[in-house]
C-alpha cells in the first residue's frame, strides 16, 4: 500500500484575465524589478516572484480598488495576508515568501525611485510573519528502507530506476541536476578519499546565487553507485542502439533511447511509494546521504566540503539522526559504572507488607 503523500491545499487566485486587468502602473513598476532582478536571479527564482506579484495584484485588483502599490497603506497589506493565512491556508513558508517578495521589492523601490517617490517606506516589514513550523511530515528513510526499493526493483527488472536511486543516495544531488550526469563525466577509476567515493572528472552545474549557479565536482559514494551504473550502462548502450536513437551521453534514457527528463525520473518514482515506509520525494534522499555520512561518523567539515556547502550548518539542516541515532561515547563510561552496581532487596519476601 503506498504511503500518503505531500498534498498541500491549491487554490486558483489567478487567471490571464485578471492579470490583464492589474493596474497598468503596478506592471510596470514590478516587471521593471523583474527585469532587473534577473541580472542576479535564476529564470526558476525569476517565475515564483512574478506569480508572487500576480497573486498580490489580482488581491489587490479585486478587493483593493486596484491601489498603485506605493499608495497601499499597512492595514490594506495586513488584510492581504490575512486572506493568505485564514482563506488560502498557506503554510507559514509560502507566507514568508510572499512577505519576502513584497518587501525585496519595496527596498528596491525606496533605493530607485527615492526621488520620484521620496515618502514611501518598506512598510511589509511591518507586518508579522507567520511563526514556522512543519506542516508536511517529513519522510525520513534509512539504509534498509531503501534496500528494500532496490531489491523491488531487481526483482523487477528496474535496472535504469535501481542507478537512479543509486545515484540519489550515493551523491545526495538535487534531483534538477540528474541530467547533467553524463558518461562523459563518470570514470568509475576517477575516485578520492582513498576510493570511498568516486570524483567526476568535470564540474557540475548545481543550485547557487546568481544566474548561473555555481560549478562544483560531485562526489558518489562508490559502494552505494557503481554496482548499478556497471549493470546499466551495457543495456543502456544496448537499447539506444536498437532503437536508432541519437547518440548522446546522457546516462538516463526514455523507452526511445532518448534522453530522459526530470519528469520521466518523477514518473518513475510514483511507484517507489508502495515499497517505502514513508512517501518518497526526491529531497528525502539529500536528507539521506547527510544522515547516513553523519551516523557513520563523518566529520561536518567532510559532509559540508562533499556537497561544496557555503557553511556547515546546512549539514544540520539535512541530517535527520535523533539523539538515539547518534553514537556516545560516554555511554561507554555510564556502563561501566552500572556493572559495579546491584539492586538492594528485601530479603523476607514472605512477610512483606503493603
Amino acid at each position: 500500500m503506498a504511503a500518503p503523500g505531500r498534498e498541500m491545499p491549491s487554490n486558483k487566485i489567478t487567471t490571464p484575465e485578471l492579470i490583464e486587468k492589474i493596474n497598468p502602473k503596478n506592471k510596470e513598476l514590478y516587471e521593471r524589478f523583474l527585469k532587473n532582478l534577473s541580472t542576479k536571479c535564476s529564470p526558476k527564482t525569476i517565475r515564483t516572484y512574478r506569480s508572487n506579484f500576480n497573486i498580490f495584484f489580482v488581491w489587490n485588483l479585486q478587493h483593493n480598488e486596484n491601489k498603485f502599490f506605493v499608495d497601499i497603506k499597512k492595514f490594506e497589506l495586513m488584510d492581504f495576508f490575512d486572506k493568505g493565512s485564514v482563506d488560502w491556508n498557506w503554510s507559514p513558508n509560502r507566507y514568508a515568501h510572499v512577505h519576502s517578495t513584497l518587501s525585496s521589492f519595496s527596498d528596491w523601490i525606496m533605493k530607485m525611485y527615492d526621488e520620484k517617490y521620496p515618502q514611501f517606506r518598506n512598510i511589509v516589514k511591518l507586518i508579522d510573519k507567520q511563526i514556522k513550523q512543519n506542516v508536511r511530515k517529513k519522510s525520513i528513510f534509512k539504509k534498509e528502507d531503501f534496500d528494500v526499493l532496490m531489491q523491488w526493483l531487481s526483482d523487477n527488472d528496474k535496472i535504469q530506476e535501481q542507478c537512479l536511486l543509486g545515484l540519489l543516495m550515493a551523491s545526495g544531488t538535487r534531483i534538477s541536476e540528474v541530467e547533467r550526469f553524463t558518461t562523459d563525466i563518470i570514470d568509475l577509476e576517477h575516485t578520492a578519499f582513498e576510493g570511498l567515493f568516486i570524483e567526476t572528472t568535470e564540474e557540475i552545474k548545481v543550485k547557487g546565487r546568481g544566474v548561473h549557479g555555481k560549478m562544483i565536482p560531485r562526489y558518489l559514494i562508490t559502494n552505494f553507485f557503481k554496482p548499478y551504473y556497471e549493470n546499466w550502462l551495457p543495456i543502456r548502450n544496448e537499447i539506444i542502439e536498437k532503437r536508432g536513437a541519437e547518440p548522446h551521453n546522457k546516462i538516463f534514457i526514455k523507452s526511445t533511447g532518448e534522453p530522459a527528463t526530470e519528469s520521466t525520473f518523477r514518473s518513475w518514482m510514483t511507484k517507489w511509494d508502495e515499497h517505502l515506509p514513508q512517501h518518497f520525494y526526491p529531497h528525502a534522499a539529500r536528507h539521506f546521504w547527510t544522515s547516513y555520512l553523519s551516523y557513520i561518523g563523518l566529520e561536518k567539515e567532510l559532509i559540508q566540503q562533499l556537497q561544496a556547502w557555503s557553511t556547515d550548518a546546512l549539514v544540520d539542516v539535512y541530517n535527520d539522526n535523533t539523539i538515539k541515532d547518534k553514537k556516545w561515547k560516554s555511554l561507554d563510561k555510564l556502563k561501566s559504572a552500572l556493572e559495579n552496581e546491584s539492586p538492594i532487596l528485601s530479603e523476607n519476601t514472605e512477610n512483606n507488607s503493603l
